[in-house]
């Protein structure tokens, strides 16, 4: 994997925290994963209550992924969401979908090569 690769996103987190390599089982809950981050990053903020709880959902997820500078920018906008700062929660949300930018194109490539192997 390419260094550049690697600062935004570990290939094995999660097959390691599933204990399998098996791509039919790790392709369609990665792909769901990805589904989920891809839908928060687009929405809009309505609810900071929501936007709190979803923000902790997927922390998660992006730890599971590999994903650690997106996990960190997510704890960040949770904490913000908590104390309903609506700047600082709309700059996070901006940085985390920049975050999400630069990671979407390895985690999108990341799904095709387990969907073949499935």
């Amino acid at each position: 994997m390419p260094a550049e690769t690697a600062q935004y996103f570990d290939e094995k987190a999660f097959s390691t925290l599933l204990n399998s390599d098996d791509a039919s089982l790790l392709y369609p809950l990665f792909e769901r994963a990805l589904d989920s981050l891809t839908r928060f990053i687009k929405e809009p903020i309505k609810d900071y209550s929501l936007l709190e709880f979803e923000t902790h959902t997927l922390k998660t997820t992006c730890r599971q992924l590999g994903a650690k500078r997106l996990v960190n920018v997510l704890s960040a906008l949770e904490k913000a969401a908590a104390q309903d700062d609506a700047a600082r929660c709309d700059a996070l949300k901006r940085l985390a979908s920049s975050e999400f930018a630069q990671v979407e194109g390895v985690l999108k490539s990341h799904a095709e090569k387990l969907k073949q192997q499935a």
